[in-house]
């Protein structure tokens, strides 16, 4: 079915965008959940009364959506679960979790804006992109663990991995640059070379000559 999407969707089409979409899709979401309209040319005359309300509308959202992205970004995202000695859960933590967790913090996510490609079924520490609006994303750390201890524990362990990664990568920033650098002189020094041969040579042809 071809649609004009009355909002943005990642990798669907922005605001405005006619795109063809299965029909089940239009006629179960798009279409009563008022995210789009048929194609057709009355909802396409129609469309051009309401574009810039809907502009304005969706920029309101995306401010919105920033402004939660920001939030996120400062929010500890701590679970305690039961586990076997090997980590394994108990049972899981899946995007409807995540998003009650959050509610509890005052920060309204629906769980369909939380990518978990499957629930979460191991203690350990886990990035989580949210999809708070189709050109709004933020990657959020979620701490599972089976005490806060342990959960304070992974989150040092974790620290002190990224510490290092980040001094391996200044070392070998270091180490690459000297190396630039020393076959910039070794040239220059080849340079040298062989400009004071060829003048030797030169000079060994005058002589000869002579």
């Amino acid at each position: 079915m071809e649609v004009i999407l009355l909002e943005s969707f990642d990798k669907l089409g922005k605001i405005g965008d006619t795109v063809i979409v299965k029909d089940g899709f239009a006629r179960n979401y798009l279409l009563p959940q008022k995210k789009a309209l048929r194609a057709n040319d009355k909802n396409k005359k129609y469309y051009e009364k309401i574009k810039e309300d809907l502009k304005v509308k969706n920029n309101e959202l995306i401010e919105d959506s920033r402004k939660t992205s920001d939030i996120l970004k400062k929010t500890e995202l701590i679970f305690i679960r039961q586990a076997s000695d090997s980590g394994q859960l108990y049972g899981s933590v899946s995007p409807k979790d995540i998003s009650v967790h959050l509610e509890e913090k005052k920060i309204i996510v629906p769980s369909s804006s939380i990518n978990l490609t499957s629930p979460i079924k191991n203690i350990g520490i886990f990035d989580v992109v949210i999809k708070l609006h189709a050109e709004v994303s933020v990657k959020v750390i979620l701490n599972v663990a089976t005490s806060t201890e342990n959960a304070s524990e992974q989150k040092r362990s974790l620290e002190m991995k990224n510490e290092k990664k980040s001094l391996i990568k200044n070392e070998e920033k270091i180490v690459s640059k000297n190396t630039s650098e020393a076959n910039v002189v070794d040239s220059k020094d080849k340079k040298t070379l062989n400009s004071e041969k060829i003048e030797e040579d030169e000079n060994n042809i005058g002589n000869e000559e002579k």
